[in-house]
């Protein structure tokens, strides 16, 4: 086009002159006319100006962003948080260990240590930098004092006073914090020494949790780091001998103490939902086509903005990626490329943007953990040319297009086609158990009931299988149980998967649930096939609810003053307290009702963590060892806080936003386009679908029919109706998005008169 311009200037300061109106469509009719011209043929400009006319091109802007707390509830983000003041900002508790990958209960040989009388325990922790709000000394133990506080347990920091820990008043379940000076602390290494002198036998001490080397690769860590900071003494600490551990002084490990303190961890990010940047902020279901053209809009296209309180010591950095589809993990997406820095920004695209969807990113850090930056707002601004406006003879009645909720998370879901799936589903003959059910949630139920008749519990103690069904399946044949809650939980997750249900392991208050993904609701439901065998249900809507919202209902009855406080408070739903609120809002479904743990989805609510993956055929590792039976040591989970019940001090990594540990399956979210023609929109359909197949759709109530996931909707005179669903290689049909419009059949040129 460049060389249309300067080949014909006096013809193109005419046309451009035209009130700057003109776009590709416009350049496309000039180029014409000038090849015309070339020819001999006679041209009269007025012509020209009709052409411009027809093709004339609005300059519209559009907005979007906003606060920085609608981001990160409606965005990604990875270890941060909302900053009291406003804003978000890095997480602001630390966690210091170096036990978790190899910690719990090893089929291998010993994996704890008794502290008693004579018989001391020192840990040896570093730390590159002491400055701290508060700081706290944390232990994991396997087995305390049959009357919990008897007998005190002890421990000193680098050698200052000794604390004289009374345990009498605690609550918790086999793992302990308490504040000590922060002033203790010191750059390098760090000396805990706990003792419990007043314990004459080991049946009166404190039995630490130990994580042997060789269990590290097993819970993703490196077995050459362990066993050099952990030391015993058996002579009231008068000489310490280093790890190995055990009987035969052979095994290395590491005390399962920790330090945690209430300081800003050093980095983290927060990114936005993708922008279409076409769409702006509006929430019209239908947009029209807009593109960027450089000959129309004179000013900048799309201009950034972001704001950020940066105190001395901390920084944020700014990127931005573009994509060519609306999903955040569809293909076609650029890498994130760096734009900025500091407090403000202010950024002009090059006029080289061709995309339409981008997604903004913030990287904060500090180097003071005293101080966090808090990212403010994040804008896209951008001027683009629109040729013909959403034609007012098509008109939106309904919409039931939900936005998909997507995770921070990279979950990882099992590969459909894994041989297990069928081998589980012949061995126990299960296409006859829900060959005959009439929705998914009636086979999914039908499941929960048939594990729970398939097993006896007993403690996995020896043996403990993967959390895989084939593996449960396996131990019940070997030693006549799957295990306790986690294996009947797991097998049930698992017969799921089977048929194509995704489902994964929830871990609440001292017992293992089942959550598994129900298309006719399009949420998550809880199932529980240990013990209660029961679903829940809000009795007035007769939905099932998913772990959050039970947990929600629990907190609300239980802890509407204050916060949970995970040392002194234990488990206020208790069998009296349950009878004391009168009737519960949540009813309980069950084929065959076990009624020894009645309320147990509902009083075992006070926090959730989750494994973020289920694909333990397809990645046996890593994974928390023996997972139920020590007091999940493991660092790897995803842990779930809110205001009422703060975060656990146990572990690292924590979300207070429902999308990440709930994310949206299955579901389609339909984009709908108009361009020059009045009587048709352009389609892409969206989805976050585990094992992706192909996308339905169902026009006007006629059969479904595959289609990609672009398509022309031709409206015909009156009603439409469309309806899209995904499907997975399964074979599982999603919950189905839908829009209804109603289109009068305007001729083109008529069309053209009214506009």
């Amino acid at each position: 086009m460049e060389e249309i311009k300067y080949g014909y200037q006096k013809e193109w300061e005419i046309l451009n002159a035209h009130d700057n109106n003109f776009g590709n469509v416009g350049l496309i009719l000039f180029y014409g006319v000038l090849k015309m011209k070339r020819a001999g043929c006679i041209v009269i400009m007025l012509g020209i100006v009709f052409i411009a006319a027809f093709v004339e091109a609005k300059e519209v802007e559009t907005l979007w962003g906003g606060d920085a707390e609608m981001i990160y509830n409606n965005g990604f983000m990875h270890k941060l948080m909302k900053h009291p003041g406003g804003g978000v900002s890095l997480f602001n508790m630390d966690l210091i260990q170096n036990d978790a990958p190899g910690a719990g209960m090893s089929d291998k040989g010993v994996s704890s240590d008794i502290i008693w009388g004579k018989n001391q325990a020192r840990k040896i922790l570093f730390l590159d930098d002491i400055r701290a709000e508060k700081a706290f000394l944390l232990i994991i133990v396997k087995k305390y004092t049959t009357s919990l506080g008897a007998h005190p347990l002890r421990f000193s920091v680098n050698n200052n006073d000794e604390v004289v820990w009374d345990l009498s008043e605690y609550k918790s379940w086999r793992c302990f914090w308490i504040e000590f000076p922060v002033d203790w602390l010191k750059k390098g290494r760090n000396i805990i020494d706990l003792s419990c002198p007043e314990a004459a036998t080991e049946e009166d001490g404190w039995e630490l949790i130990l994580a042997r080397a060789d269990e590290y690769e097993h819970g993703g860590g490196d077995p050459a780091v362990a066993g050099k900071t952990s030391f015993k003494s058996f002579n009231g600490g008068k000489s310490w001998k280093k790890s190995p551990f055990g009987p035969d002084g052979k095994t290395l490990a590491e005390y399962s103490v920790r330090i945690s303190l209430d300081r800003y961890i050093e980095t983290g990010w927060l990114a936005t939902p993708v922008i279409d940047l076409w769409r702006g902020d509006s929430e019209d279901f239908i947009i029209p086509t807009r593109t960027f053209s450089r000959m129309v809009v004179t000013r900048n296209r799309l201009t950034l903005r972001f704001a950020s309180d940066i105190p001395e010591g901390a920084s944020v950095n700014y990127y931005m990626r573009s994509g060519i589809k609306p999903g955040p993990y569809d293909e076609g997406w650029g890498p994130y490329e760096l734009i900025g820095s500091g407090p403000e920004l202010e950024y002009d695209v090059e006029d080289t943007l061709n995309r339409r969807y981008i997604q903004l990113k913030a990287e904060l850090s500090t180097l003071n953990p005293l101080v966090s930056p808090v990212v403010k707002s994040m804008q896209a601004n951008t001027r683009l040319s629109e040729f013909m406006p959403v034609p007012d003879n098509i008109r939106v009645i309904s919409v039931d297009n939900p936005k998909i909720q997507y995770s921070s998370i990279d979950w990882k879901w099992e590969p459909w086609d894994r041989p297990e799936f069928k081998e589980i589903r012949l061995r126990e003959n299960l296409d006859e158990l829900v060959g005959g059910c009439r929705t998914e949630f009636e086979a999914q139920v039908k499941l929960m009931d048939y594990v729970i008749k398939r097993f006896n519990w007993i403690h996995p103690d020896y043996n403990y299988p993967g959390w895989d069904a084939k593996s449960i399946l396996e131990r019940i044949d070997r030693v006549g149980s799957g295990g306790m809650c986690i294996q009947f939980n797991n097998l049930l997750a698992g017969l799921c998967m089977a048929y194509g249900w995704q489902a994964r392991l929830v871990n609440i208050n001292a017992h293992e649930i089942c959550e598994v993904w129900n298309d006719e609701f399009g949420k998550w439901i809880y199932l529980d096939s240990s013990y209660t065998n029961f679903y829940s249900y809000d009795k007035e809507t007769l939905i099932p609810q998913n772990y959050l919202e039970i947990h929600n209902h629990y907190t609300d009855l239980f802890h509407q003053d204050k916060p949970y406080d995970w040392m002194f408070d234990g488990n206020k739903a208790t069998s009296q307290a349950m009878k004391d609120i009168g009737e519960f809002p949540l009813g309980q479904g069950s084929p065959t009702f076990h009624a020894i743990r009645p309320w147990a989805g509902v009083n075992l609510a006070q926090f959730m963590r989750m494994v973020p993956r289920n694909n333990f055929y397809d990645q046996p590792l890593p994974m928390p060892l023996a997972h139920g039976i020590d007091k999940w040591p493991w660092d790897g989970y995803i842990n779930w806080y809110d205001e009422k019940t703060p975060p656990n001090r146990k572990h690292s990594w924590f979300t207070d936003r429902p999308r990440d540990m709930w994310p949206d399956l299955n579901l389609v979210h339909i984009h709908a386009l108009s361009s020059f023609g009045n009587d048709r929109l352009f389609l892409h359909f969206e989805t976050c679908t585990p094992n992706f197949s192909h996308i339905e759709v169902s026009v006007d109530d006629t059969e479904w029919r595959e289609t990609g996931e672009k398509w022309t909707w031709f409206l015909r005179s009156g009603k439409n109706t469309i309806r899209a669903r995904a499907v997975n290689k399964s074979g599982v049909r999603g919950k189905p998005s839908s829009v209804v419009l109603h289109y009068v059949d305007v001729p083109l040129k008529e069309y053209e008169k009214i506009n």
